[in-house]
C-alpha cells in the first residue's frame, strides 16, 4: 500500500503574518500574493520584491529584491562588487549581494514586536529602491568610462 501523496494544487494557507502582510500590502494598493514557500511577493515599480514571513519568528522582517541585475562575466562581477560598495557608502540601509550570475539587495532586521513592519515595510522599500540605484548608477557609469 502507498501513502497518498499531498495535491500539488492545494492553496497555501497564510501564516498569521503572510495574511497581515497580504492585508497590508492590499490595502497600499499593492497585488500580492504568496509564493510557493508562503512568503509574500509583490511588485513595485517594475521589481518584485519578497517579504519573508515566517512562522517561526513574526519579529524578524526580511525584505528582498532578487536578480535585480545580471552578471555576464568575471570583469562584471568585479564591477559589481565595486558598484555595492559605493552603493553601500551612499545609503546607510540594506546589503547588496553579488553572487555568480547576478546581484540581490535585502534589507533585514529583528523588530520589537510582530507587528511592527507595519511601521517599517513602505521606509525599508524606499531605502531598499535608493541602494538599487545607486548601485545601477554607479554600474551604469562604469560602462560609460
Amino acid at each position: 500500500m502507498t501513502e497518498p501523496t499531498p495535491d500539488a494544487q492545494a492553496p497555501l494557507i497564510p501564516t498569521p503574518y503572510a495574511a497581515d502582510v497580504l492585508d497590508f500590502l492590499t490595502e497600499e494598493g499593492f497585488r500580492p500574493h504568496l509564493d510557493e514557500q508562503g512568503d509574500v511577493l509583490f511588485k513595485f515599480e517594475g521589481g518584485t520584491y519578497y517579504l519573508l514571513t515566517s512562522e517561526a519568528d513574526s519579529t524578524y522582517f526580511a525584505l528582498y529584491y532578487f536578480r535585480f541585475w545580471s552578471l555576464v562575466d568575471p570583469a562584471e562581477r568585479a564591477r559589481a562588487h565595486e558598484a555595492a560598495a559605493q552603493a553601500h557608502q551612499r545609503i546607510r540601509i540594506g546589503q547588496i549581494t553579488v553572487l555568480d550570475d547576478d546581484v540581490n539587495a535585502s534589507v533585514q532586521a529583528y523588530l520589537p514586536g510582530a507587528d511592527d513592519w507595519r511601521s517599517v515595510l513602505m521606509r525599508n522599500l524606499s531605502g531598499l529602491q535608493a541602494l538599487v540605484r545607486t548601485f545601477r548608477d554607479h554600474m551604469h557609469a562604469q560602462l560609460e568610462n
